[in-house]
């Protein structure tokens, strides 16, 4: 198995630091730039570039994202799959909302998702820690040995894949970066950090 992992490029939310979950926000032009360094990136990596297939999250700013690195290594957009399971963690009714406005809407279920990340979930279908890590062990587990990839998913998501692929202790998943400047190799049990 041999797993390029990127992050989405920065989105208009993340520079607002909003929580994006399930909804959306458009790339910024630094995001479409960063997209476009990691195809760069990736065609001085991919031997051959066609001999990895491409699959990202259908969350749009990881669909847009992927479309650029697919675009900027010469690939044909429509062979990008996506993959429901790599959508990032869900936070229910707290999507799209800022820590502030969260902890003013819902002050005792804010403190409480911060005192228990692990189990408990933000209200109206929310998911905890341990659910996006069981989804991303799973996901793994379902990949062919031989499958070789270019992944588009999320910030949470790619800590929790990087976390049940190295097997390290849950808590440590939570201490894990987010880049968006730099994506990740997962190949023969190691993780490699490629800077852009």
């Amino acid at each position: 198995m041999d797993i390029f992992l990127l992050r989405h490029g920065e989105t208009v939310w993340n520079l607002e630091r909003r929580v994006q979950g399930r909804k959306d926000s458009p790339l910024t032009p630094l995001g479409l730039e960063q997209a476009r360094r990691y195809g760069r990136r990736l065609q001085a990596v991919l031997q051959p570039v066609d001999g990895y297939r491409l699959v990202a999250s259908p969350l749009g700013r990881a669909l847009h994202t992927a479309t650029i690195v697919a675009e900027t290594l010469g690939r044909a957009t429509h062979e990008i799959a996506t993959d429901d399971r790599l959508m990032e963690m869900a936070w229910g009714r707290w999507d799209g909302m800022t820590a502030a406005e969260i902890e003013a809407q819902d002050p005792e279920l804010w403190q409480a998702r911060i005192d228990d990340r692990w189990t408990r979930p933000p209200p109206d279908g929310g998911e905890t820690q341990q659910d996006i890590l069981d989804r991303a062990t799973a996901w793994l587990a379902s990949i062919e040995a031989q499958a070789r990839l270019v992944v588009v998913a999320h910030g949470a998501l790619g800590r929790a894949i990087r976390c049940a692929y190295e097997r390290l202790p849950p808590a440590t998943m939570l201490d894990l970066d987010q880049p968006q400047d730099a994506f990740f190799r997962l190949r023969g049990g190691v993780i490699t950090r490629i800077d852009v």
